[in-house]
């Protein structure tokens, strides 16, 4: 077979071109249409970063009392949802059954000043923790789900601050606290494990140059409110403020491995009324007083 020889500034022309274009070449896309939420798919460096659009499946109406919605918490027993005003603790912890209707009493208040509120499957309780030293508490139901009590499991400021809401992580039996670019841990007695997982805001893997100071993260966040999802590598969840998503971020390495998209049509604060429970992400109207809920 007869051999063809290109002249040198040929082969450039071509070798050039070729990696003209791969350096073009558009990173891939795949969807899924209807209630599954639209999902895309961008490869970046050794990881995949799914971008989810979310779609508002529910909404529960609170009635007057308290500005701010404390926490969303769901028992999947009686399939209630309970819902805590934050500030005072003759605001109203309002339960709400599947359909999002209310089955709670007008005088029920949460008795305390809730910060976080979670449902414990392994304990059968509806615990949370206060503001300030007021500690962290439970609350006895009744046979229909309904809190009757009060019982305080430990006084003293055991969270990173006066105003941190804390979220139950199931898996390891520990809260969870946001603590500005960090998550810190506690044991579920109260007890400080001294363990910090840094959260890598907006980065992917280490390749990512991503960087967040401070004072950004005070204006672009959520910066009390953290949420754990029990979903393998996208366990820790931070409401992105300007973006009005969730990212999602691995609970080992602190990485971000997904983006929520949410469709909300109203101001997004940057304290309190974000959660998270039942696979659905809350976020709190405060002018129509509605948690939104987004799967």
């Amino acid at each position: 077979m007869k051999k063809i020889f290109l002249p040198l500034f040929v082969l450039v022309l071509l070798t050039g071109s070729e990696s003209l274009a791969q350096k073009k070449k558009p990173a891939a896309v795949s969807g899924l249409i209807g209630n599954e939420a639209t999902k895309d798919e961008k490869n970046t460096g050794n990881k995949e970063l799914k971008i989810i659009s979310a779609e508002k499946v529910m909404d529960m109406v609170i009635p007057e009392g308290g500005a701010n919605g404390a926490s969303v918490a769901y028992n999947p027993k009686e399939k209630l949802y309970y819902a805590a005003q934050a500030g005072n603790a003759e605001f109203p912890l309002v339960i709400f059954n599947a359909n999002g209707k209310i089955v709670s009493g007008d005088d029920q208040k949460t008795l305390i000043d809730v910060r976080g509120l979670w449902y414990n499957p392994k304990t059968k309780q509806l615990e949370g923790n206060a503001y300030k030293d007021f500690g962290w508490f439970s609350y006895e139901l009744n046979r229909d789900g309904l809190p009757e009590k009060l019982n305080m499991k430990k006084e003293g400021l055991y969270q990173p601050d006066q105003n941190s809401a804390g979220v139950l992580n199931t898996e390891d039996n520990e809260v969870l606290f946001l603590d500005g670019l960090n998550i810190v841990c506690y044991s579920t007695d109260g007890t400080d494990k001294r363990k910090s997982i840094q959260i890598h805001f907006g980065a992917m893997n280490a390749n990512d140059a991503t960087t967040l100071s401070l004072a950004d993260f005070e204006q672009t966040y959520n910066i009390r409110s953290v949420i754990y999802t029990g979903t393998k590598g996208a366990e820790i969840g931070l409401l992105n403020v300007a973006k009005k998503q969730v990212e999602l971020y691995d609970i080992k390495s602190g990485y971000m491995s997904q983006i929520v998209k949410l469709p909300v049509q109203f101001e997004v604060e940057t304290y309190f009324n974000f959660s998270y429970s039942n696979g659905i992400y809350w976020v709190f109207d405060k002018q129509s007083r509605k948690w939104n809920g987004y799967r």
